[in-house]
């Protein structure tokens, strides 16, 4: 068995591993489509192709204790012959690529995976996939599936699922109590939030309550409505004419024109002071951090929060927003391609993934026995619904190209026009194309 871990506030600490991966729903499998034969392995039994002494190097932002419990040990008790050595965020890829030292493999979040592919870094593991029979239908397919879709018309696999950030809805009761309104539902939507934020978005006692935020940046929802910033084909800005995109900006000025949800000295992104720190929100579509350190501070401090399903639209019931979280990266280049291959295996393995939940990190297994053990044994995890996080899906991917990363913060900085200045959103999305058409035409230069 992999390590077990205990105490509240190692697992506090652990837990936030999953907010540090690259610090920054259709397809089921791969080559392999015949499962193993125990179900609770994701694939044949290997050795590691030598007893020898070996070293693996690996790139990752998460902090070294939390590294130590969550790769380091599970994967010493299975490879007891490979040393891991771990590559921090400040060394840089560029300064790796120049020394000639990138890493063996690389922990690698999903929405970052530009990062690697434009180095031309990772290997297309379909191969190992075959070589070694793996099930990819044990994990979520909508992984999978987004995976696949950052290669650009590739279809390749060049990461290997490890863990998932699911998005839920935080409230806080107390607020909710206060004015005598009910609780958010399961299967709420944006239109039922913004009703509710109607009612709860008051000056009261000296405080300004805001009853819903939007989230934390624009690809919360430019995700779950899967919205191109940029045409693969024409390399011409989409968000003008894409209806979607309209959609997005009249569901982003419905949150924050409800009178009072923000008042002065509010800020854009502020979500999560507001709901922890000062208490005045009410509402905050967030991923889920329940055992993260100033959430466990604000509950300390008397916050009663609870969680129900992130809000869909309408028309896409239970669709959730995009894939975040974060899986591993083969290099290209490394010498010993099967050895880290089988350490993403082990890894994504039921029983390291068992543990794993334990302490709040959310599994990409389809395994319901995996994901019961989620928080297990924790005191404030009891009373809570916690099958919420598994009841949305991921939403379809996008068609991606390489200048979304760029394409992102231009949308980001401008949509607070739509409810700071009241300006039209059909010139914000103008304006907005100009400026992403501007930004394609230098990239294409360089």
């Amino acid at each position: 068995m992999v390590v077990a871990f205990t105490g509240y506030k190692k697992a506090a600490m652990l837990a936030s591993l999953t907010v540090l991966i690259g610090a920054s729903a259709g397809c089921s499998g791969g080559s392999g489509t015949n499962g193993p034969a125990n179900p609770g392995s994701s694939a044949k039994e290997a050795a590691p192709p030598s007893n020898e002494p070996v070293e693996i190097t690996i790139r990752t932002g998460t902090a070294d204790e939390e590294f130590n419990r969550t790769v380091r040990e599970p994967l010493k008790k299975k490879f007891p012959n490979v040393t891991i050595t771990k590559v921090g965020y400040d060394q840089k890829l560029q300064e790796l690529i120049a020394a000639n030292k990138l890493p063996d493999m690389m922990q690698q979040a999903y929405t970052n995976m530009d990062e690697i592919i434009d180095i031309d870094y990772a290997m297309n593991l379909d191969e190992m996939v075959k070589k070694y029979n793996v099930d990819l239908n044990r994990f979520n397919p909508d992984i999978v599936k987004v995976i696949r879709s950052a290669s650009v018309g590739k279809n390749e696999l060049l990461l290997y699922p490890f863990l998932v950030q699911p998005f839920v809805l935080h409230y806080n009761k107390g607020i909710f109590d206060k004015f005598g309104v009910e609780y958010p539902k399961a299967g709420n939507t944006w239109d039922d939030l913004i009703e509710l934020s109607k009612k709860l978005s008051r000056s009261q006692d000296g405080v300004n309550y805001r009853g819903l935020d939007a989230g934390l940046s624009v690809n919360r929802m430019q995700l779950q409505l899967s919205l191109p910033y940029v045409d693969a084909k024409t390399g011409k800005s989409l968000v003008g004419s894409h209806p979607g995109w309209t959609r997005f900006f009249q569901t982003y000025q419905a949150v924050y024109s409800v009178p009072g949800n923000f008042p002065e000295g509010a800020k854009y992104g502020d979500g999560s002071k507001a709901f922890l720190e000062t208490k005045n929100l009410a509402m905050y579509p967030h991923i889920v951090f329940l055992m993260n350190a100033p959430y466990e501070k604000a509950a300390k401090e008397g916050l009663s929060m609870g969680i129900t399903t992130y809000p869909s639209f309408k028309d896409k019931p239970g669709v959730g927003s995009g894939l975040f979280g974060g899986g591993w990266a083969i290099s290209k280049q490394t010498k010993h391609k099967d050895l880290a291959f089988q350490m993403a295996m082990h890894l994504a393995s039921d029983e390291v993934q068992t543990e794993l939940a334990k302490i709040g990190v959310v599994t990409p297994l389809k395994n319901p026995e995996v994901q019961k053990k989620l928080y297990e044994g924790y005191e404030f995890a009891k009373g809570m619904d916690l099958s919420v996080i598994f009841k949305t899906t991921v939403a379809p991917p996008y068609e991606k190209t390489k200048y979304d990363g760029k394409a992102q913060p231009i949308v980001n900085s401008s949509v607070q026009n739509v409810f700071k200045s009241g300006a039209d959103i059909n010139t914000i999305m103008r304006e907005i194309d100009e400026k992403i058409n501007k930004m394609v035409e230098e990239e294409k230069k360089k």
